[in-house]
């Protein structure tokens, strides 16, 4: 809009009470006003992934899931998502009950989710093997344990933990201290197998039977894990069932850090166990395959670690909230501001309307308005959304999960912030049952949680030690599962540290439980940025309140100091500084993008493939291309028939690969080994 002048009458009349309703009212906006007022009504959608099955089991990729849909651990399609968190987009799935033999036999390996099998199935996968297949077993059923080469004793095991066998070549790069598993375990022991890792009955207690075991089969290979492994990951990244809607942690209210206590060990929260369990899997699938397994790195281009900056702020005058964007700017980064307006009336809020409308569209009463009233107005929010940053909702639930949602999200688009992000903290981070906050957020078309919250005095350990790290064993962001195995279409990331926990100041609520100095607080997200880029590889997501800045006086000068110190240390070192909004964007990108038609030429050993990624031409992706394989060294590699540098390099699960960054379009990628 066009601003125009105030007259020396229409100043004096706005100054007055009430004048701010009264200017845009009396020129016949009222029931404009009051329309808009009464804000939008989310339009609500099915939560859940639609599950398909591929059509054609052709071959065209080297992996297969197989998933028994009557079986009583219904995680099993969870394998999906556990391929494309790590970049292994180049898997079939297929349903166990219509698989046939000949189909199998197209792939050169293939992951057996926990099933029940007939003996004509056991038959089926025997054969596979003895043929020259490659076969991951998850708590495999009985009939096959020749396959694998164990013996299965009665009994089995609950939880506990597993150590990597240091002799095993799939162990190199993977963790090297015991780490939790979830759920059940056989008990397996070893005929012919080799131990890759080995149950240990708490952290330091090693029992004689194997957690994973690599054994040759005929001319195959076959791999057993005791565990599952997709329940496992879903119950370390989610929480314990049996604690939810518990208050555990000594805080009141019921948040997500109470499935938590007593769940994660304090003394491993530093490693992302969940992350190290899956790079040991892929470590086991590379070793498997005789194709070269191309992967999507997890970062833009060749970053080790983003930080994602997000600041709640409940109810913060426009200014100060304009500060925190500021700093972070001048740092190069983008923010992401979880707003929490105050709740009005339809008229209380058509007089804001009315006056934002005043405030964003005639200049002198902008700045007495401005000083005056504080809310950010729509045109604010534009602006600040213009400059990269993200302006999302921050709904409280206290007694309600759905109506809260409701009456937050028509506050604030009833202010005319509209649309609403697709990214979202809630208010003390709340949460009902195991997945049911994540599911009506998705319902709503929320897409990104960062509930799952770093906070309170259950993370003290006993010797009075506050450790930081992973709460959910993770620090990538993965899509829900619930108790019933379906995937749910919203990414938990991890907030792993937070201002209200590190920092003691003079705001109500606020925690600080460690009593860390602001420079000490900076020291604490150092050191987690600083692990990820030493070989963790995380997205760490900090919280960065908006609201000391307002208090003013020692906690906005801590504040400050613990923002700005955070981030400075993160542009230094190139990490970069995104919103939740972009993070959400590129994890989209690269969680939809597809390997296909992969042709592995060993005469000549050469990798053939076409990338297929959601067409988005300003972004890229980065292929991983292992340097070695097959006791060869990759040589060459073009991008539709432009030959590409191999100089980027890194290390990831003890594999070294090369990066190809390309644009997120189609390509065809041609790879040469000698």
């Amino acid at each position: 809009m066009t601003k125009r002048k105030l007259t020396r009458r229409e100043f004096l009349k706005l100054a007055g009470a009430g004048a701010a309703v009264t200017a845009p009212l009396a020129l016949g906006g009222g029931a404009y006003f009051y329309r808009n007022a009464l804000g939008e009504v989310p339009r609500e959608r099915s939560p859940y992934v639609e599950i398909t099955h591929t059509a054609s089991l052709d071959g065209s990729v080297p992996l297969l899931l197989i998933v028994d849909k009557t079986s009583a651990n219904p995680f099993g399609m969870y394998f999906t998502e556990i391929l494309r968190a790590e970049g292994l987009n180049c898997f079939h799935t297929a349903d166990l009950s219509t698989l046939q033999p000949e189909s199998l036999q197209r792939y050169e390996a293939a992951i057996l989710t926990e099933s029940s099998l007939t003996p004509q199935q056991v038959e089926i996968f025997a054969n596979y093997v003895a043929r020259g297949g490659r076969l991951v077993g998850m708590r495999p059923a009985e009939g096959l344990e020749s396959v694998f080469g164990v013996e299965r004793s009665a009994g089995v095991f609950l939880e506990g933990y597993l150590k990597t066998d240091s002799a095993h070549p799939a162990a190199a790069g993977i963790q090297s201290s015991s780490l939790q598993i979830h759920g059940e375990s056989h008990l397996f022991t070893l005929r012919e197998a080799q131990p890759v890792a080995w149950l240990y009955a708490d952290r330091d207690t090693p029992t004689e039977n194997p957690a994973i075991t690599l054994n040759g089969f005929g001319e195959g290979l076959a791999v057993a894990y005791a565990f599952d492994l997709a329940k496992c990951i879903a119950l370390m990244r989610q929480g314990n069932p049996k604690l939810i809607d518990q208050d555990n942690d000594g805080l009141p209210g019921i948040r997500t850090v109470d499935k938590f206590a007593g769940w994660i060990d304090l003394e491993r929260i530093h490693i992302p166990q969940a992350d190290e369990l899956q790079r040991l899997f892929v470590n086991l699938l590379m070793q498997l395959s005789r194709t070269p397994l191309p992967r999507f790195w997890y970062f833009p281009e060749d970053k080790k670690c983003v930080l994602i900056a997000t600041g709640d702020s409940h109810m913060n005058p426009a200014n100060f909230i304009e500060d925190v964007l500021s700093r972070v700017e001048a740092r190069g980064g983008h923010f992401t501001v979880y707003y929490a307006p105050q709740i009005v009336s339809d008229i209380g809020r058509a007089e804001r309307l009315a006056r934002f409308w005043v405030t964003d569209n005639i200049p002198l009463a902008s700045d007495v308005l401005g000083k005056e009233f504080g809310s950010p107005t729509p045109l604010m929010v534009d602006g600040w959304r213009a400059r990269g940053h993200e302006i999302a909702l921050h709904p409280y639930v206290d007694t309600e999960l759905e109506g809260g949602w409701l009456e937050y999200w028509k506050e604030f688009t009833g202010r005319g912030y509209a649309p609403v992000p697709h990214t979202v903290r809630t208010h003390r981070v709340l949460w009902s049952g195991w997945t049911e906050t994540a599911r009506w957020q998705a319902t709503l078309g929320i897409r990104m949680n960062c509930d799952y919250y770093h906070v309170g005095p259950s993370l003290q350990k006993k010797n009075g030690e506050w450790p930081n790290g992973h709460l959910t064993g993770s620090g990538r962001p993965m899509k829900f599962v619930d108790e019933h195995g379906r995937i749910l279409d919203i990414y938990q990331q991890l907030t792993q540290f937070a201002d209200e926990h590190l920092i003691p100041m003079d705001v109500p609520g606020w925690g600080g439980w460690p009593q860390l100095t602001a420079q000490q607080a900076v020291a604490a997200a150092a050191d987690l940025l600083d692990r990820s880029l030493h070989g963790d590889y995380s997205a760490i997501c900090g919280q960065f309140h908006v609201d000391p800045f307002q208090v003013g006086g020692e906690p906005a000068e801590k504040a400050g100091i613990f923002l700005e110190g955070t981030l400075d240390f993160a542009r230094e070192r190139g990490i970069p500084i995104l919103s939740a909004q972009e993070w959400l964007r590129f994890t989209d990108l690269r969680h939809d993008a597809d390997f296909t038609s992969l042709v592995w030429d060993a005469a000549a050993s050469a990798l053939t493939f076409h990338l297929l990624p959601p067409n988005q031409p300003d972004s890229t992706l980065t292929v991983l291309l292992p340097i070695r394989h097959a006791e060869k060294t990759l040589a060459s590699v073009n991008v539709d028939d432009v030959t590409t540098t191999l100089d980027k390099r890194l290390v990831l699960g003890g594999v070294e690969y090369a990066l190809v960054i390309v644009s997120a379009q189609e390509h065809v990628i041609r790879a040469g080994y000698l």
